[in-house]
């Protein structure tokens, strides 16, 4: 190696790292204060410090070619290398500082990161981290620097302490080396806080302590065969002395609960509800086929129409070193799931799917801890709606969650349609900003693009998910906002319509239509149409119609079991089985002249945000709900109590509806937080 190092000197590559920190805040902490002496760059706060050692700050590699891990790892000696300690000196030796090393590309580079390797040792060259690819590294979770910072690691430490590192790099031997001299050179930063505010430490801590005052232990931890922890699954009940209610999570208008917590601090998360009702996939029940790249509806679902709605995603999901595991699992039983494999196809990166779901043996482990002689559907977890997990149970059917949680056998044709519940990871480095856990006060993820709405805001700059209601009266009825389209903000009512007025709970039973196409009866008047019902006489009772604005409802083509979501917008097939949102057939697009036009009120289409039951019901509660889209040009998309897909014949079947509406783009918000027990008081 070190020969046809030699031999290959006849070109020239130069790659530099500089060593200088950037300006870090902390949540407890003051900000840092840099300054650059004639030999070292130092950094310091009243809790902890950085100093890049005298005459190491820079690394400086003139005439280095691409070599391999192995080389580098034998001849450390002979590669250069930037020195820094960090240091902390903090009163409480209780309190717990958590910091990044992360680092940050110089503008001007001419060599991709594709090519850089680093190295992070200590200062004796005991390895703390494996050679990696620059451009692999995790995004750091500073808001300043989040769309550039790259983490090499994520160090922790309390009381009194100093830590020395030492970071390596070199140029990948995967690079071809060509006749122009290229460059890369980086800056190394640290970013320090409060470890209590870091969700992954805060929550392990949270463990321990549990276990030492609670004897209905509500975690269960997880090993791999040679004894090393995989997970801290939390499992427990959803109320009493077991309960597991201490892991809501706030982020981008969504409530997500905290399932499972790993070594390095990293969390898996599934949102508390099911977010939309679609068939798994057209036949097969592959998630994602890693050979082929063909994807199932859920798969295209959860990352391409959820992840839009996730602000400043990359900042908060672990996008490239986590894996969702696809595996069928031989034994599923209420009292036992096994383990699923790991294989190459079927371990699917979050760099390819950011968003999954949990398998079965997922589902299992946080049922696991159930308090004695408790029924499955006490798990905090539990909603009593069918939910798909990500798990095949053959290569047509799909592992489903049922809505009796009599078992965990339930499984169901990849083309049934059920309900979708979102999961992530979430990167080890996130702090909260407020809250507890609880479902009334969760823990609230900001990023730089995503803060909890302030009083005078426009209401349409908010995101998909969050809360509103029209008044601060605790009986007044609450609505969520499905997305921002054209400037105004589309909503919908979590209450069934009612029969009588606008502000009941009242279930419709007389909602029948003439046609299977909503808006068919055209100028009819007469009650007996739900499409002429809900834009007349519901309309007429709102109390906030002088806030609605007319909105576009998508009819578009016809969604039976086992056919995609997407042909409930208006869609034109493309090449590779694609589609494109095209509106051409004035069919496709809901258009009536009731009110003179002004038809504001709508319904749910199939594989809509939220088109799913909406809230926790009981078992009693939940009604057979209508939606926008055609089934068969005779009967119209259902979706059951249980949360089932289905259809139903409008002129023969009476079933409850979610209206849907359009507000102003004036409409601005007075108080509130956006979540459910703090929605948006707006005005």
């Amino acid at each position: 190696m070190e020969e046809n190092i030699k031999n290959n000197k006849r070109k020239t590559l130069i790659m530099g790292i500089v060593g200088a920190l950037l300006l870090v805040v902390g949540t407890t902490y003051a900000f840092f204060s840099y300054y650059s002496g004639s030999s070292a760059f130092v950094l310091t706060t009243n809790g902890i410090s950085a100093l890049f050692t005298a005459g190491s700050n820079a690394i400086n590699m003139s005439n280095m070619y691409p070599i391999s891990d192995e080389y580098a790892m034998d001849n450390l000696a002979r590669l250069d290398y930037v020195d820094f300690t960090v240091s902390g000196n903090v009163d409480n030796s209780d309190e717990a500082i958590d910091y990044e090393i992360y680092l940050t590309e110089k503008n001007g580079n001419t060599l991709s990161s594709d090519y850089v390797k680093v190295l992070l040792t200590d200062n004796l060259n005991n390895l703390i981290t494996e050679p990696k690819i620059y451009s692999s590294l995790d995004y750091t979770t500073y808001v300043a620097d989040s769309s550039n910072g790259k983490v090499v690691y994520i160090g922790h430490g309390s009381g009194n302490f100093t830590k020395s590192y030492r970071l390596y790099a070199w140029i990948d031997k995967d690079y071809t080396q060509n006749t122009v001299s290229q460059t890369f050179s980086f800056y190394v930063n640290l970013y320090a806080h409060n470890g209590e505010n870091r969700l992954g430490t805060y929550l392990l801590q949270k463990s321990i302590d549990e276990k030492e005052d609670n004897s209905c232990i509500t975690y269960v931890e997880d090993y791999d065969t040679n004894e090393n922890l995989e997970a801290t699954y939390l499992s427990g009940d959803r109320t009493g002395d077991c309960a597991v209610d201490f892991n809501y999570v706030w982020y981008s208008g969504k409530m997500w609960k905290i399932t499972a917590i790993y070594p390095d601090g990293s969390m898996k998360l599934m949102t508390d509800k099911i977010i939309t009702t679609i068939a798994f996939s057209g036949s097969s029940s592959t998630f994602y086929d890693k050979s082929t790249g063909a994807k199932s509806y859920a798969f295209q679902w959860l990352n391409e129409d959820f992840l839009d709605t996730l602000v400043d995603y990359k900042q908060v999901i672990d996008t490239t070193s986590k894996y969702w595991n696809i595996a069928t699992i031989a034994n599923v039983s209420t009292s036992s799931v096994d383990k699923p494999t790991e294989a190459d196809a079927t371990m699917i990166p979050t760099s390819i799917a950011p968003v999954g779901m949990l398998n079965m043996y997922e589902v299992y482990k946080i049922f696991e801890n159930k308090s004695a002689g408790g029924s499955i559907n006490k798990g905090h977890a539990m909603v009593r709606y069918d939910w798909f997990s990500i798990t095949p149970q053959n290569a047509s059917y799909i592992r489903v969650v049922s809505s009796s949680f009599s078992s965990f056998t339930t499984n169901y044709s990849a083309t049934n349609q059920r309900g979708i519940r979102p999961a992530i990871y979430l990167k080890p480095g996130i702090s909260f900003t407020s809250g507890d856990g609880s479902y009334d006060n969760p823990y609230v993820i900001e990023t730089e693009h995503y803060k909890v709405g302030k009083s005078n805001e426009a209401l349409n700059k908010r995101v998909s998910g969050e809360y509103i209601k029209f008044s601060s009266d605790n009986n007044a009825p609450m609505f969520r906002i499905i997305d921002i389209e054209n400037n105004t903000t589309k909503i919908v009512s979590l209450n069934y319509a009612s029969s009588t007025d606008g502000n009941t709970t009242t279930t419709i039973k007389k909602m029948f239509a003439s046609t299977s196409k909503y808006g068919a009866s055209g100028n009819t008047e007469s009650d007996d149409y739900w499409d002429y019902y809900l834009n007349h006489t519901w309309y007429n009772n709102l109390s906030f119609k002088d806030k609605l604005a007319r909105g576009i409802y998508y009819t578009g083509g016809y969604v039976s079991s086992g056919q995609s979501y997407k042909q409930s917008v208006c869609v034109t097939p493309i090449a590779n089985g694609e589609t494109i949102k095209s509106c051409s057939n004035k069919n496709s697009v809901w258009t009536t002249n009731w009110n003179n036009g002004n038809t504001y009120v709508g319904l749910f289409r199939m594989g809509e945000m939220f088109a799913a039951q909406q809230e926790m019901q009981t078992s009693t509660g939940a009604e057979t709900i209508w939606l926008l889209t055609d089934y068969n040009g005779t009967n119209v998309d259902t979706v059951t109590s249980g949360n089932q897909g289905a259809n139903g014949n409008p002129n023969a079947n009476s079933y409850a509806v979610y209206p849907t509406y359009n507000l102003k783009s004036d409409v601005r918000i007075v108080s509130g937080s956006g979540t459910p027990t703090d929605p948006y008081i707006v005005s």
